[in-house]
């Protein structure tokens, strides 16, 4: 009988593990430009356009894409990362959007400052403001973590999440880029998922932007 309710459990905890997302990750693919400007810029000076050259504050907003057509079929569709927490509780961890509010440029890296519009079971944790870095690690690719942050969720407790977004396309016209996805977290809650994405870089509404004192430089 024991045998049996420790086998029932292990297929649980298979299934309720199973990863988030539509798909494989793909660490540095090359990075195609796309705009008026394409054929004359540099990856990394679209890198540093696309990040550095916006008003800030300023939103990521993502969406579940298809790598074929890099398109979203459903703009309500994120990035997610799917797992277990407490006591066999399942968990769905959505990306919707980074807000950036500050940055630095050094050595061909973007590091920045932001707050996670990152829902677990559609109730936002607690994670505070991050510290991520954009890196162009070759000539023709780019890369975007987010590494190690605690995250508090009342159900679960504290966890640390990881973050990688790899980019395979940017166009400078419509501040839109894509790529492909690793999101994991583990602590009292344990999730990973992986998948394709498209992200628009937008400046956020007077609604939405910070009040005085909400966020605080470090």
């Amino acid at each position: 009988m024991i045998k049996v309710y420790t086998l029932i459990l292990l297929i649980a905890f298979t299934l309720l593990t199973g990863c988030g997302g539509t798909g494989k990750f793909i660490d540095q693919p090359q990075l195609n430009i796309f705009g008026a400007e394409a054929i004359a810029i540099q990856p990394a000076e679209a890198v540093e356009q696309l990040f550095g050259g916006n008003i800030l504050p300023y939103r990521i907003s993502f969406c579940e894409a298809d790598p074929a057509t890099k398109t979203c079929p459903n703009e309500d569709s994120n990035p997610s990362a799917k797992g277990i927490g407490g006591i066999f509780l399942p968990l769905v961890m959505e990306l919707r959007a980074i807000e950036i509010d500050e940055f630095m440029i050094d050595d061909q890296k973007i590091i920045f400052k932001a707050k996670l519009d990152s829902p677990v079971n559609k109730i936002p944790p607690a994670c505070g403001r991050v510290e991520g870095v954009v890196d162009t690690p070759s000539l023709e690719s780019a890369t975007l973590k987010i590494s190690k942050f605690y995250c508090n969720w009342a159900a679960i407790g504290n966890v640390v999440t990881n973050i990688t977004l790899s980019i395979d396309s940017i166009d400078l016209e419509t501040n839109i880029f894509t790529g492909y996805y690793k999101i994991t977290f583990y602590g009292t809650g344990n999730a990973s998922g992986s998948g394709y994405y498209r992200a628009t870089v937008e400046p956020m509404d007077e609604t939405d932007k910070p009040q005085i004192g909400e966020i605080q430089s470090e």
